[in-house]
């Protein structure tokens, strides 16, 4: 995956994480109010592209962020971050 990045849910912002792996560009930022709209439009810069993933703890609102990045053919994953690799210290 080109692109490989992570999400995580609060009830005002979601905050992001991500890696572009042919530039090594790294973006950090938040999404602000964490509302389908904003989600929406956020997303819609990885339109079209199959080489996106993202994983996300499952939590409280993780469902809207899965059924959202559908629409757009991203990649997301849900995690109990106490059982992966990087929230461990890898």
């Amino acid at each position: 995956m080109p692109i490989v990045g992570g999400l995580d849910i609060h009830r005002k912002q979601l905050t992001f994480d991500y890696l572009d792996t042919v530039t090594g560009e790294v973006r950090r930022g938040q999404i602000a109010p964490a509302d389908r709209a904003h989600l929406r439009a956020w997303l819609a810069r990885f339109a079209g592209r199959d080489d996106v993933a993202f994983a996300l703890e499952g939590c409280t609102g993780w469902r809207y962020v899965v059924l959202r990045r559908e629409a757009l053919s991203v990649r997301v994953e849900v995690r109990d971050l106490r059982l992966c690799p990087v929230a461990a210290g890898w």
